[in-house]
């Protein structure tokens, strides 16, 4: 583990809800996000939560530097959410263009199934109410459309279990191995689905995404 000592700057896109509130993303830190009733305010939100994220990547990964910076956010872009449950799923941006590489897709993933290791330890940490039941429930139905619109393949099918839980397993393992075996046509596709564009790297984005936000979610309902 190292120490890293130096201000940083880190990307971050903005969402608008049509509710007129804002979700602040860092581009290259899956999962890192922070709301705001402004774009201001969530940018400087996403800043003040980028110490917390590392501290979470250690809590995974001893091997993650211990960081003494000054986050700084700069907004390269910002973009509409959709209505409703597609609100979660957020939108394209100009680099969900850019190509996969192997080590993006590792690091991404490795971050995805941590994000997942947290959800299903929040979910079993309290009595599984019809409340939890039904998040846990449209996660893994969301996740299981975003793998097929950002690779262009089917569906996966939640088979084989009878709960929440079960489902949001299968389709976590379901997810990390489709997104996984992503040939090199598929890393490098921009494709149009239900009139949006989608790439490998947005689907990696919004998994990361849908699942830190859903494990926040289930703890303030649990809290």
């Amino acid at each position: 583990m190292t120490d890293q000592q130096e201000d940083a700057t880190y990307d971050a896109y903005l969402l608008r809800y049509p509710d007129g509130s804002w979700l602040a993303l860092a581009s290259d830190l899956p999962g890192a996000y922070a709301a705001g009733a402004s774009p201001d305010e969530a940018a400087a939100r996403l800043a003040a939560a980028i110490p917390a994220y590392y501290a979470w990547l250690r809590q995974h990964d001893d091997y993650m530097p211990i960081t003494h910076d000054t986050p700084h956010v700069a907004v390269r872009e910002q973009a509409q959410a959709g209505e409703g449950p597609a609100g979660w799923l957020g939108a394209f941006f100009a680099g969900d263009a850019e190509p996969v590489g192997g080590e993006d897709l590792d690091w991404w993933l490795a971050v995805l199934d941590w994000a997942y290791d947290d959800l299903l330890a929040e979910a079993q940490s309290a009595p599984l109410t019809a409340l939890r039941a039904s998040l846990l429930d449209a996660v893994a139905q969301m996740q299981a459309g975003i793998v097929a619109l950002a690779t262009g393949g089917t569906l996966l099918a939640l088979i084989g279990a009878d709960d929440a839980l079960g489902r949001v397993s299968a389709v976590r393992a379901a997810a990390l191995a489709a997104l996984r075996r992503a040939n090199a046509e598929q890393r490098t596709a921009v494709r149009e689905a239900e009139g949006q564009r989608w790439s490998l790297r947005r689907g990696l984005r919004a998994s990361a995404l849908l699942v830190r936000r859903a494990t926040d979610a289930l703890t303030a309902i649990h809290h």
